[in-house]
């Protein structure tokens, strides 16, 4: 009696110990198994937010100073490229000076007979054409009435008589024509040895410019400066006789292997940069420059001849590319 009770004891705390055993191994499977999990996830999101990453990279472009957009997209927003290659640069000298009324524009009007001004029909402002009967007279010698014709087309700046007075050899008007003016433009002693006549000169004001050559250099009484002479075609009436306008003669010509226009140029980071195509669209390029007339400019490295670079809205890449900066920093 006694053994078996022992026996059942014994059997009893061994399943005991068993079923607690057995507990242990399942919990520890459980948090196993729990963790596993939690690593696999964590796999999960880090791949995912690395892949959400280059997508928002791919988005903007990706390598620095690189412009994605197609041919025919920039075309259409209206960026126009030019192809690099040799030319020349220009040599200027720049001058002042105004313009002057041509002398043989200016006509003084006076009675060929004397005698009394019947009629005055014009007055200061008017314009009158060559032939136009402008005045009208009695002859104090046959008493007969002639009139007095305009010598030349051009405006009434001075009326110096009336009708009722008698016309003797004085003035009576004073016509002038702007259709041709003189520029007049001072050279001093620095800039005389490479001004000759028959020079290009660029002529130029706030609002136009215009070319003409340098037809006359007369020296000066008392002066250290010589003038130049420059005819000025003003038959549209955009100039006016004493009118300062700045001068810019060609003095010489360079020829250089390889030049590119300046309004290509785009500041990017303190530095002036071109945007020259790729395959995928443009990419930053700066340059070592050598000489520059202001519209051209020398270029010594950084580009071959037959590059193709964004010439005329540029600024466009410019933006884009700031667009791009500012997302890749957010």
């Amino acid at each position: 009696m006694t053994t078996i009770f022992m026996k059942t004891k014994y059997t009893t705390l061994f399943l005991l110990m068993a079923t607690a055993l057995g507990s242990a191994v399942t919990s520890n499977n459980v948090i196993a198994g729990d963790n596993h999990d939690k690593t696999e996830q964590h796999i999960d999101n880090h791949v995912e937010e690395k892949s959400h990453g280059d997508e928002h990279g791919d988005e903007h472009g990706g390598e620095e100073g690189h412009v994605e957009i197609t041919a025919t997209n920039a075309m259409q927003a209206g960026i126009i490229n030019a192809t690099a290659t040799s030319g020349q640069i220009n040599q200027m000298t720049t001058v002042y000076g105004r313009t002057i009324i041509n002398p043989n524009s200016i006509s003084q009007v006076s009675a060929r007979f004397p005698g009394l001004i019947t009629k005055l029909t014009v007055n200061v402002g008017d314009f009158v054409k060559a032939g136009d009967s402008i005045v009208q007279v009695e002859s104090s010698n046959s008493l007969k009435r002639y009139n007095i014709t305009a010598p030349i087309s051009g405006v009434i700046t001075q009326r110096l008589a009336n009708p009722g007075e008698l016309a003797n050899q004085q003035t009576l008007l004073t016509l002038e024509n702007y259709d041709q003016l003189w520029v007049e433009y001072k050279i001093f002693p620095s800039q005389r040895q490479t001004i000759k006549t028959g020079q290009q000169v660029t002529i130029s004001s706030s609002f136009d410019k215009t070319q003409s050559n340098i037809t006359h250099l007369m020296a000066n009484k008392d002066q250290s400066f010589i003038t130049a002479r420059v005819p000025l075609d003003n038959r549209d009436g955009l100039w006016t006789p004493g009118q300062l306008l700045t001068g810019s003669i060609l003095t010489s010509q360079i020829d250089v292997s390889l030049l590119i226009d300046n309004r290509a140029f785009q500041e990017i980071e303190g530095k002036n940069v071109i945007f020259v195509t790729n395959k995928g669209g443009y990419e930053t390029r700066e340059l070592e420059l050598g000489q520059s007339d202001g519209q051209f400019s020398q270029v010594l490295s950084g580009l071959e001849v037959g590059d193709e670079y964004a010439l005329i809205n540029s600024y466009l890449l410019k933006a884009d590319l700031g667009k791009a900066g500012a997302s890749h920093a957010h």
